[in-house]
């Protein structure tokens, strides 16, 4: 930010949008084709907190102020009630809590086609059965990703992750 542009501090002068603050944590990971639903119950679900989108698929979404435990067991619940619904469930959708080096956030996602994979942690599928979804892991986690399967109860799918940075080892 420069000295007398007329913004104050928190503004991207490349957007013109305040900067996401000290208190404003991720709250939910969408793919493109669920982020409009989750904005949405986020809006309404939080309409005291200022959202912050960044990314693009899948999409981080930040509330400011965050939401607290409670906060988030309900929105948790709603995101399990969208993806039970039947046009979601045919493809192949899900939500997840996940806590990581960067906190707590839910996931509501689709899988990525193994043909569409462009690269980095995604949910990747569908595949007819196990044997193939741990080679296709197997080929494509590369040093920085690591990648689990898992049978939703009608396909195979693979979760591929980023691996935590851990500090350098061996002869210096």
């Amino acid at each position: 930010m420069s000295a007398g542009s007329g913004y104050p501090v928190g503004v991207d002068e490349s957007t013109n949008r305040p900067l996401p603050g000290e208190t404003a944590r991720e709250a939910v990971r969408a793919t493109l084709d669920l982020v409009s639903i989750a904005e949405g119950v986020l809006h309404v679900m939080f309409p005291g907190s200022v959202m912050y989108r960044s990314g693009e698929d899948p999409v981080s979404l930040m509330l400011e102020p965050a939401p607290g435990a409670d906060d988030l067991r309900r929105l948790k619940d709603k995101l399990f009630e969208l993806v039970a619904r039947p046009e979601w469930r045919s493809k192949h959708a899900m939500a997840r809590e996940v806590n990581d080096r960067h906190g707590t956030r839910l996931e509501v996602m689709t899988p990525v086609s193994p043909s569409e994979y462009q690269g980095g942690a995604r949910i990747v599928g569908p595949f007819a059965d196990m044997q193939a979804a741990e080679s296709w892991g197997g080929d494509n986690a590369v040093s920085t990703l690591s990648f689990d399967t898992f049978y939703t109860g009608q396909v195979w799918l693979v979760d591929l992750f980023d691996l935590p940075a851990q500090q350098p080892h061996g002869i210096s």
